[in-house]
C-alpha cells in the first residue's frame, strides 16, 4: 500500500512523485491515458528552463523515463470515486488503493464554445488539439478560435499544414509578444478580434462558421483552445472547496480536505503553464514529507 496516491501524470503529478520517491515515501501514479497530460498535444514548447526548444511529447517523454527509473509505478488505470475515513480509499476500474496522502494533479479538459452542433461536429472538423488532427486539414482553411498562448501556438502549427488559417479572438489577444510578432509574419494567418462564433453550418462536416459581426467563413475544421475545466466527478463524495470549478488549495498546495493536495492546472490560481505545474507537485510532495 504506497503511502501517497497520486493521480495523473502530468508535469505536476510526475514532478511530486518524483520529490516524494527521492524522500524516501513510496508513491504510485494513477493515469488512464498516456503520461504527460496536456503537453503531448504541444509540439514546440519554447518556455521551459533546461530546453531552448522541445517537442511536448519529447518532454513528457523524458520526464516519465526519469520518474520509472527511480521505481515510481505509472499504473494505467481510472480513478472512478475517492473516499476518506482514517485513511483515504481510492476506488478505480481495476480495484482499490489505500493511501493516507492523495494529490489530485488531473489538468483540465477543454472548454467548449457551447455553439449548435459542436459536439455533433467533433472529429468531423472541429478539434481541440491541433497536433493530434491538424494532418487532416493539410492545404484546407482551418480556423482556431482563442485569443491565449494556446490560440497562438496552434494557429503557428496549422499554419504550416493549412492553406488559410483564421484567428477568432472574442476580444484582445492575450497571447505574448513572441508569439504575436511570429502569428503577423505569417501571411496565411488572419487574425480576426472582437467577434464570436454564432452558429455552424454542416451536413456531413463542418463547411462554415457564422461569426458574431455577421461574416460567414468557409472553413473545413476549427480548433477550439479557449482553456479548459479540470472534471472532479471522482472527488464528489469529498467536501472539498472549490471556486469556479478548479480545487481551492494553501500555500503547501493543500485542499480543504486533510490530507489531499491539488497541483497544476486542476487547482484555482492565476498561471496554468508548465513549469508552475511541476512547481506545484514539488510544494505539494515537499508538502506531505513535512507532515509525514
Amino acid at each position: 500500500m504506497p503511502k501517497c496516491v497520486i493521480v495523473g501524470a502530468g508535469p505536476a503529478g510526475m514532478n511530486a512523485a518524483l520529490y516524494l520517491k527521492r524522500a524516501g515515501i513510496d508513491v504510485s501514479i494513477i493515469e488512464k491515458n498516456i503520461p504527460g497530460g496536456e503537453m503531448l498535444k504541444t509540439n514546440k514548447i519554447e518556455n521551459y528552463l533546461g530546453f531552448s526548444e522541445i517537442d511536448g511529447g519529447d518532454l513528457a517523454l523524458k520526464m516519465s523515463a526519469q520518474i520509472k527509473k527511480i521505481g515510481v509505478p505509472i499504473i494505467k488505470d481510472e480513478v472512478l470515486n475517492i473516499t476518506k475515513k482514517k485513511k483515504f480509499e481510492i476506488v478505480t476500474k481495476k480495484g482499490t488503493i489505500q493511501a493516507d496522502y492523495v494529490i489530485v494533479a488531473t489538468g483540465r479538459t477543454p472548454r467548449k464554445l457551447g455553439v449548435l452542433g459542436e459536439d455533433d461536429m467533433l472529429n468531423r472538423g472541429i478539434s481541440y488539439c491541433a497536433v493530434c488532427d491538424g494532418a487532416f486539414y493539410r492545404g484546407l482553411d482551418v480556423a482556431v478560435v482563442g485569443g491565449g498562448d494556446s490560440a497562438l501556438t496552434e494557429a503557428l502549427y496549422l499554419a504550416d499544414l493549412c492553406n488559410k488559417v483564421y484567428v477568432l479572438v472574442r476580444k484582445d489577444v492575450r497571447a505574448n509578444e513572441i508569439l504575436q510578432n511570429r502569428v503577423k509574419a505569417k501571411k496565411n494567418i488572419v487574425l480576426l478580434k472582437n467577434v464570436q462564433v454564432s452558429a455552424l453550418n454542416y451536413s456531413d462536416k463542418l463547411s462554415q462558421v457564422i461569426l458574431s459581426d455577421g461574416n460567414k467563413l468557409d472553413i473545413s475544421g476549427m480548433f477550439i483552445a479557449i482553456g479548459g475545466i479540470p472534471k472532479l466527478d471522482f472527488l464528489a463524495n469529498l467536501d472539498l472547496n472549490l471556486k469556479n470549478g478548479y480545487i481551492k488549495t494553501n500555500d503547501n498546495m493543500e485542499s480543504s480536505v486533510k490530507g489531499l493536495y491539488a497541483a497544476g492546472d486542476v487547482r484555482d490560481k492565476d498561471f496554468y503553464q508548465i513549469i508552475t505545474a511541476a512547481s506545484d507537485g514539488a510544494i505539494a510532495a515537499l508538502s506531505i514529507k513535512e507532515d509525514v
